[in-house]
């Protein structure tokens, strides 16, 4: 059996991925209202609604679960940096104690992957060489902070952490992802400011997917941390111009606005670039 916990944007893909790959029962949760979901699930799906934070819920979780072994992909999350930064109390609640709650809940757990992100590693300096698995991790926002402390649960029950970076795509249900929100701006003609920094190793939600599929029944030995990445580094300008391309726009309707100005639209700080090796993880796909 498969559990995905946090059935969003990433979560929707890995759904569509296992049931590409799998007839197991597969059980997929969501906090407040299920996802309409743009492709046909099957008999072997099921919703059900999960607060992480609620002990009712876990313990319903629990009996769904019915004791059966589950590999487990765990998406629940307060994410939002500057929601985060301005909720850091409400946002431990889930990040941290949420997590906490699920992993002492009682199911029978086979394997986990918790989606973590490259944010705990801080800021990459210049000429540094990029972060792999065992650097040093130093936060410079409260949202990689949170993570960080989140990874350190996961990985003494024995389970995985996979640090994702910059995730694009457009979205497999009712809600829009930044990527939808770009594309449609630009097919109505419209012009759309890009920060030309905040550089990071962008990977689609696709591909993305499949990594955590193959992770999940790899014959190889699975890292305690992997980064699951990209090669290239892209600034948000760069992905930009990427969209109008996808959207057979001009690329004079992306915008560039420098890493200073951008800066006015966040709360909490932004890594101006975050540089990731991904050599574990392609050691494994291969």
């Amino acid at each position: 059996m498969y559990l995905i916990v946090g059935c969003g944007f990433l979560g929707q893909y890995v759904l569509k991925e296992l049931l590409n790959k799998t007839e197991e029962s597969i059980i997929c949760t969501y906090h407040a209202e299920q996802p309409k979901l743009c492709f046909e699930q099957g008999e072997n799906v099921r919703f059900q609604k999960c607060d992480v934070t609620d002990k009712a819920d876990l313990q319903a979780l629990k009996v769904l679960c019915a004791e059966e072994p589950v590999k487990v992909f765990y998406f629940a999350a307060f994410h939002n940096i500057d929601a985060v930064y301005r909720n850091p109390e409400a946002a431990h609640k889930v990040n941290v104690e949420g997590l906490a709650a699920f992993l002492e809940a009682g199911l029978n757990i086979q394997n986990l992957f918790f989606a973590s992100t490259d944010c705990v590693y801080g800021e990459s300096g210049a000429g540094q060489a990029p972060f792999c698995e065992s650097d040093v991790c130093v936060p410079i926002n409260e949202y990689g902070r949170q993570k960080l402390v989140a990874e350190e649960l996961v990985l003494k029950k024995g389970f995985h952490v996979l640090r994702f970076s910059l995730l694009y795509g457009p979205s497999l249900c009712q809600r829009k992802t930044f990527y939808d929100t770009t594309l449609e701006a630009l097919r109505k003609g419209e012009s759309v400011e890009m920060i030309d920094g905040l550089a990071r190793n962008a990977l689609s939600y696709q591909k993305a997917a499949q990594y955590c599929a193959r992770l999940a029944c790899a014959e190889k030995s699975v890292p305690p941390i992997l980064n699951v990445c990209g090669k290239r580094l892209l600034t948000k300008y760069a992905l930009g111009l990427f969209i109008a391309e996808e959207a057979g726009a001009s690329p004079e309707q992306i915008l560039s606005i420098t890493q200073t100005e951008g800066q006015k639209f966040f709360a909490d700080k932004r890594a101006g670039m975050i540089a990731l090796e991904n050599n574990l993880l392609y050691n494994i796909m291969r």
